[in-house]
């Protein structure tokens, strides 16, 4: 690999797993790699963690838009949804926050990570009210000033499309 790019005057990155990785790792939460021993409960939410799911958790929730091999032992799988389904956010490679307007509706019974995040932490007992992800995102950026660009959407509707005038159309 790195003779290729060095034949075409490119340089070797590595390449995280996920681009949220960037994120998670800029406010000390991933730690994927570590042994999680003494978990008791786990949702692993997309693919599980690299450490696998720890022999102390009694419980394993499986959350994710992909059947995964290591998701058959989970005691619950959710369906997520895809990027392509989701309003928010997420580090890229280059660590810039970028925002994602659903392409595609979420078909029922699935729901957004939010809702069902907010619907977890109800049925936990834990305050977790949000009124949608936007309020999801400045609080993060309020708590993590390194990802402040979250609270800072662009404008719901899109640019104006760029329109070709030329000497066919005076």
């Amino acid at each position: 690999m790195a003779e290729l790019a060095e034949a075409t005057g490119a340089r070797v990155m590595p390449l995280y797993r996920a681009t949220n990785e960037r994120g998670l790792m800029a406010i000390g939460v991933a730690a994927w790699e570590e042994s999680l021993e003494g978990v008791e409960a786990l949702l692993s939410w997309g693919p599980p963690p690299a450490a696998g799911v720890p022999r102390t958790a009694s419980f394993h929730g499986a959350w994710d838009y992909l059947p995964r091999p290591a998701h058959e032992g989970a005691d619950v799988v959710l369906a997520g949804t895809s990027f392509a389904e989701q309003l928010g956010s997420y580090a890229n490679l280059e660590g810039r926050v970028q925002f994602l307007r659903p392409a595609l509706d979420v078909e029922p019974p699935r729901r957004h990570g939010w809702e069902v995040l907010s619907e977890l932490a109800a049925y936990l007992g834990l305050p977790f009210s949000y009124a949608g992800v936007g309020a999801i995102q400045r609080e993060l950026a309020a708590a993590h000033p390194e990802l402040a660009a979250v609270a800072a959407p662009p404008a719901p509707e899109p640019p104006p499309q760029p329109v070709l005038l030329g000497a066919a159309r005076p």
